[in-house]
């Protein structure tokens, strides 16, 4: 799980240890089956009045971000590298234009049975300019 501070004036949604199967990986082997990823994300909102609010469209919404990681999911989609599933998670995180910054951390779980996981983690932030 990624463990940073909001910072002052900000909120931090997260998705934390979302497991889902996915086609992923370079090798043959990884072509033939899906197998577990587990993914984190946490996205960052300037708190403004409406966030006070207890009006869920006023919010930015964790099961928008969790549905669009699921579609990729179950496109059955073959990605190679767990880089291009983080940029595209984070790009449906960003989507909502109140969400500032986001991180995302992707990892396959079973390829190295030592290791909890490996992967990567990213951090991209909205385009102001």
């Amino acid at each position: 799980m990624i463990a940073d501070s909001p910072g002052p004036g900000y909120r931090c949604i997260v998705i934390a240890d979302l497991r889902l199967p996915f086609f992923i990986g370079v090798y043959d082997h990884e072509k033939e089956r899906r197998q577990e990823v587990v993914t984190s994300v946490r996205m960052y909102v300037r708190e403004t009045e409406a966030a006070m609010s207890d009006r869920i469209e006023d919010h930015v919404s964790y099961a928008d971000v969790v549905d669009g990681i699921k579609a990729i999911a179950e496109s059955g989609e073959h990605i190679a590298l767990v880089e291009t599933l983080a940029e595209r998670i984070a790009a449906i995180a960003l989507h909502d234009p109140r969400v500032a910054r986001a991180v995302v951390d992707v990892r396959k779980s079973e390829i190295i049975p030592e290791a909890e996981g490996v992967g990567v983690i990213i951090e991209r932030t909205r385009d102001t300019s």
